[in-house]
């Protein structure tokens, strides 16, 4: 199968907006399957993009010099966090938090301009998939495909999950510009091992700037499990209050029901009683027509004896 073609037919797919995806997506299937019914199978498989995936697509396409730098941010707090470099870990930690900052801002404008302003909850997966995308180099490559499915999310510094992520194939990831060269700092270390001075003090300075190096380190890895901690605490509190608020509207609905309940019984009941009176009164109206019609009877018959008695008197006249 030509993986060429399917990644291309990713990338047209994967900048559209949600709604055009589906049906484009199926047309795109429907084209190549005459003349490749297996490529046309995987087109038909990708999956529309979440919220979140679609404005990181996005911002990888409007946006890939500030990706690239963040990534490269990534790379550079790799390596200090493998060499338990703490000065460095808090410094590009904290270039990552701005730079971060700035392509979340850039992200709702995306989103804004297409008319999709994002919610909370869908920024916090963009801003965890750009940590997730730093923390681990492979994620940082799913991302720069411009062809996410879903956001992605890292524990710690450990791989992240990439299965089902990334829609064509993972490995062809945009063109990036050349990352400029960094002063070696390995000769750096040289110059300054140059300068330093031989002798018992200097190794006890030697340990003594070693020993302060791995504190800042661990203190940097503590800083960020605790900004780590706060932030999940934050999304808790957030979850906690929407399942709050969830639960009093469930709370309300379920009063409003029972109360209509209460109310539907209340006019069964009262309109089984009506029910009941009318079948009373109807029994009653039909017992005054027939006392009505016996009293009939008895006028007519008492009018025929008026009549008899008033034949008989005349007679006697």
């Amino acid at each position: 199968m030509a993986t060429d073609a399917l990644t291309a037919a990713a990338d047209e797919l994967y900048a559209l907006v949600p709604e055009e995806f589906t049906a484009a997506r199926n047309a795109r299937a429907k084209d190549v399957k005459v003349d490749d019914r297996a490529l046309s199978q995987r087109i038909g498989e990708f999956r529309k993009p979440s919220p979140a995936a679609w404005i990181l697509n996005q911002l990888v396409r409007e946006q890939p010099d500030a990706v690239d730098e963040l990534l490269d941010l990534g790379a550079d707090l790799r390596d200090a966090q493998a060499a338990g470099d703490g000065r460095t870990l808090t410094t590009v930690g904290a270039e990552r938090r701005q730079l971060i900052a700035g392509l979340l801002r850039q992200a709702t404008h995306i989103a804004d301009a297409a008319d999709r302003s994002p919610s909370r909850a869908v920024l916090d997966e963009v801003e965890q998939t750009l940590i997730a995308a730093t923390v681990d180099e492979a994620a940082g490559e799913a991302l720069r495909t411009g062809r996410l499915t879903r956001g992605l999310q890292a524990v710690g510094f450990e791989a992240v999950d990439l299965d089902g992520a990334v829609a064509g194939e993972a490995s062809a990831a945009r063109p990036r510009k050349p990352r400029a060269a960094k002063p070696s700092t390995a000769s750096g270390a040289a110059k300054k091992a140059g300068k330093t001075k031989k002798g018992d003090e200097a190794d006890e300075r030697a340990e003594a700037d070693a020993a302060a190096e791995r504190e800042a380190a661990a203190r940097a890895v503590r800083e960020q499990a605790d900004a780590d901690v706060e932030d999940a605490k934050g999304r808790l509190d957030a979850a906690e209050k929407a399942l709050a608020e969830a639960e009093d509207l469930l709370k309300a609905a379920e009063w409003n029901a029972d109360e209509l309940r209460d109310e539907r019984h209340e006019l069964e009941t009262r309109l089984k009683a009506l029910r009941s009176e009318i079948v009373d009164a109807e029994r009653d109206e039909r017992d005054a027509e027939r006392v009505r019609n016996k009293a009939e009877v008895a006028v007519d018959r008492a009018k025929d004896d008026v009549d008899a008695a008033e034949t008989a008197r005349e007679k006697l006249n």
